[in-house]
């Protein structure tokens, strides 16, 4: 019970790597809040088996790209449990194309769902972290931030703007003793990820990465155990690349 009653934020916190992160914050003792724009039967699915495990657990729709809806996000869980712990900005969106291909409007979308949402996220839960002295922020990255490959759109910029917001959140707000860390994941089996990996040349890739296959949602939601709790409590301003290798041989190119 690393985290009991603690206090935290998971958006896009309703399935995928979200939801396997708002488990594992609860089986370690947290009360979680799990953020989602669309998507809200999956949050509340998520919800139910947090109570389950004996926690506190509420869904809130928000929209993270709007300062307004993020604020009333904000209130929405303190109303319901007086204060925020920690903060996980999983939310996140992709377009793949190459770059001469993509609509404006779609490079917009995946550029403030990832960065900007990251940033008024962060920015209106900071604020009630300084009041207290004490927060904890984790962003999911993306080696995709760390290395690149032709097609991957909007996706790859958007997260490096992400790693390069969360060593500048970490800097400014170390004096509030607010840690802000990054998780940074590879191919993940995920449904989305399940779907793209039954064709042959998913297949070969995958096959390059050194530990010969695609990670676990309970793999990424460890390292974010491990930097929400007081083990990393000397960490900020990192990102923990969690994806069998791959970033040192990138696997995607012969």
């Amino acid at each position: 019970m690393r985290l009991e009653n603690l206090v935290c934020v998971v958006t896009g916190g309703g399935r995928g790597i979200g939801g396997a992160i708002s488990l594992a914050l609860a089986k370690e003792g947290a009360n979680v809040a799990i953020i989602a724009v669309k998507d809200l039967r999956s949050a509340e699915d998520t919800v139910q088996e947090v109570q389950q495990l004996g926690r506190q657990s509420l869904a809130i729709q928000a929209d993270i790209t709007d300062q307004h809806s993020v604020a009333r996000m904000v209130e929405g869980v303190l109303e319901k449990f007086g204060r925020i712990d920690l903060l996980v900005n999983n939310a996140g969106a992709t377009f793949r194309a190459p770059l001469e291909q993509i609509p404006v409007e779609e490079w917009d979308r995946v550029v403030a769902v990832n960065l900007k949402g990251a940033f008024l996220c962060s920015v209106a839960v900071a604020r009630e972290m300084m009041k207290r002295g004490k927060g904890n922020i984790i962003n999911i990255i993306g080696a995709s931030a760390h290395r690149f490959y032709g097609g991957g759109g909007a996706f790859g910029p958007s997260k490096s703007g992400v790693l390069s917001l969360t060593k500048q959140m970490a800097m400014e707000w170390a004096k509030y003793t607010i840690r802000v860390n990054g998780v940074s994941p590879g191919p993940t089996m995920t449904p989305e990820t399940e779907a793209r990996i039954k064709d042959e040349s998913a297949r070969r890739r995958i096959e390059k990465i050194p530990l010969g296959r695609v990670g676990r949602p309970d793999e990424i939601a460890a390292a974010v155990l491990f930097l929400a709790s007081e083990d990393s409590s000397y960490i900020t301003g990192q990102a923990l690349i969690v994806d069998g290798g791959g970033v040192e041989t990138w696997y995607l190119y012969p």
